[in-house]
């Protein structure tokens, strides 16, 4: 769940609870409506608008660039060494060296994306390896998108307007 979600919910049982407590069933069920309306209308907008998702929802947070640690980003993020290690830990990573892109998606998640020599075969690097050695006819490849990309591009951008705003 989002922030957003989650204020929404606890926000519906707290109503929820005080209509039970009390007579206003009619007033709580318009209240609960407005809530899930007003959520809607909020997602909706993010969809439509980038600059309302980057404010009301936020973007993943780039923290592991190519094996070495973002301080900046994690500090941000208030989240020590740590928790980080923590987050590796039960992804089964034991070595940041290991990681290409490390992220903190906005569910609080740690996505990544491991180095070349720590990720396991895949089939198609398999069948790659067995075309060379004229053991299987190649597969055709299809260019694959990055999906870090957009994440390290957004807070380039977002870091050389901060250092610009310091500068003036």
């Amino acid at each position: 769940m989002t922030g957003l979600e989650l204020i929404t919910m606890l926000s519906m049982a707290s109503v929820t609870g005080h209509a039970v407590s009390e007579d206003g069933l009619g007033r709580t069920i318009i209240t609960l409506c407005l809530f899930v309306a007003l959520l809607i209308t909020i997602q909706y907008l993010a969809i439509k608008f980038n600059f309302i998702e980057n404010i009301i929802i936020g973007k993943a947070t780039p923290v592991i660039k190519d094996g070495q640690l973002d301080p900046v980003n994690l500090k941000r993020l208030r989240m020590s060494v740590d928790q980080l290690e923590a987050r590796m830990r039960e992804k089964g990573i034991t070595s940041m060296e290991d990681i290409k892109w490390g992220t903190i998606e906005i569910s609080g998640e740690l996505g990544y994306e491991l180095t070349s020599k720590s990720k396991p075969l895949t089939v198609e690097e398999l069948e790659k390896l067995l075309a060379q050695y004229g053991l299987v006819q190649p597969a055709k490849a299809k260019p694959k998108n990055d999906l870090f990309q957009e994440v390290f591009q957004y807070h380039e951008s977002d870091k050389k307007e901060a250092d610009s705003i310091h500068l003036e």
